[in-house]
């Protein structure tokens, strides 16, 4: 049993053995979707696979009994180690239309390592246009108590390249459905890049549907947070020390 109370300020522990979010009799929560492998298809570089089953767990809506948490939902999601054929274990893909100065989601690693991939599409010029048109790429590595917020605009999932199962908080705005329609997403079959193992060691892959002019590279946190500098939001929330759940009434004016 891992205790995540130090690192997620709440008193929920993880049962490693049965893959499964332990809350204290004082949380309530809506939920847990367990996400299955044929939900995920359509976005897997290989689609014929049969195992495993389940790939990930999502616990939605974690509250302390009697507290408003005014609008906002905050998430608990559980990513095994391993892989999907040669893809290493990832979510569903989300994305939601662009609000300015508005984030999608903030995410916090409580433990692993995470690499998040955020795609930013361009308009395509016209109904011929074959290749799909990337205008901002970012592939982020994240680890034990690192933060990112997600703009609204971008495409995004969420990977676990590490040897350990990955635990991440999420906050967003309450019954807000992220998750996309696969169909967008039919002829590019996934998102501009797949993240693999090759040789034992983690690869990026580009998919051919897409045209990008950046660099399949991925960057720190710390990098990725500098080159954003611009964003005063995003250095503020990836500086605060103090765990996403006791940072909901400062966050939740950023989230859509």
């Amino acid at each position: 049993m891992i205790d995540l109370n130090d690192v997620c300020g709440l008193p929920i522990q993880f049962d490693n053995d049965n893959s499964t979010f332990v809350l204290s009799q004082d949380l309530d929560c809506e939920g847990e979707y367990k996400v299955r492998l044929s939900e995920i298809v359509p976005v897997l570089l290989n689609k014929y696979l049969k195992y495993p089953e389940i790939v990930y767990t999502h616990r939605k809506n974690i509250t302390i009994r009697g507290v408003d948490y005014e609008g906002v939902s905050y998430d608990l999601i559980h990513i095994p180690f391993g892989l999907l054929g040669i893809e290493y274990m990832k979510t569903h893909v989300y994305y939601s239309d662009e609000v300015p100065g508005k984030y999608d989601c903030i995410v916090e690693v409580l433990q692993g390592e995470l690499t998040a991939i955020m795609q930013k599409n361009q308009d395509k010029e016209d109904e011929w246009q074959f290749d799909t048109g990337v205008e901002d790429l970012s592939i982020i590595v994240l680890r034990k108590g690192h933060k990112l917020a997600i703009p609204t605009g971008y495409f995004y999932t969420f990977v676990n390249t590490g040897s350990v199962p990955l635990i991440i908080s999420k906050v967003s705005a309450i019954n807000k459905k992220s998750t996309i329609d696969y169909n967008i997403l039919k002829r590019e079959k996934g998102l501009a890049c797949y993240i693999i193992s090759k040789n034992a060691k983690i690869e990026t892959v580009a998919n051919p549907k897409y045209k990008v002019s950046t660099k399949l590279k991925a960057t720190g946190i710390g990098t990725f947070i500098d080159k954003k500098s611009q964003d005063e939001s995003q250095k503020q929330i990836f500086k605060t020390k103090d765990p996403l759940a006791k940072m909901l009434s400062k966050v939740r004016s950023f989230v859509l």
